[in-house]
């Protein structure tokens, strides 16, 4: 079976402990046929998220893509790849607005920020190719970083059917994150009664040049 894991930070890392694009381009030159594809990522390069969405979304074979616990940011994008996009009840994903750190003068600012608008737009483009919601919605969303169930995610058509998840797992809160759910939010939920997992051990940050 063909299986590509994505079950770390996205982009290249000086530590390698992360899933670069050029790693999952050298594993699909040896692959062919149909794909599954795990996540459990909080995201990273946006840069190597597209190339790697445009890798599985341009290979012949069927690409499945199973969220086992943590789709956020760029790989929320990574799995609009999936010809089916299958989500574990207890697993989330979340959208939001691209963002970086930059240093530089008032100009060298306003590029940046124009940047990030166009990224954006490229991102809608994205999950719009997926999701039922116009672009609009979607664009409103990502700005207020929204988090999604397993059953909100195939409400809104960012995936496309649910499984049972098993593992046992925990609320990790962390600076960078504005808006997850509260742990009694989560144990009220009546979808799943479960806890989710938010896999955000880490995170890198990429500089915009």
């Amino acid at each position: 079976m063909n299986e590509i894991l994505i079950y770390s930070d996205i982009g290249d890392s000086m530590w390698g402990d992360s899933v670069s694009a050029q790693s999952v381009k050298d594993q699909l030159d040896s692959m062919t046929g149909d794909l599954t594809v795990r996540v459990n990522s909080p995201g990273g390069s946006v840069f190597d998220g597209f190339a790697i969405y445009n890798l599985l979304n341009q290979r012949e074979g069927k690409t499945t893509v199973y969220i086992d616990g943590l789709a956020a940011s760029a790989a929320s994008v990574v799995a609009m790849a999936g010809d089916e996009i299958i989500m574990a009840d207890n697993a989330l994903m979340m959208i939001h607005d691209p963002w970086t750190m930059m240093l530089g003068s008032a100009e060298e600012m306003r590029d940046t920020a124009d940047l990030l608008d166009k990224i954006k737009g490229s991102i809608v483009t994205t999950y719009e190719s997926k999701s039922n919601l116009d672009a609009e919605a979607i664009a409103d969303m990502m700005t207020a970083e929204t988090w999604f169930n397993a059953a909100e995610a195939v409400e809104h058509g960012f995936a496309t059917a649910t499984t049972d998840g098993k593992q046992t797992v925990t609320n990790i809160a962390k600076p960078w994150i504005q808006n997850a759910p509260k742990p009694e939010q989560i144990a009220q939920d009546t979808t799943t009664q479960t806890t989710w997992k938010l896999a955000l051990n880490k995170r890198r940050f990429d500089l915009i040049d």
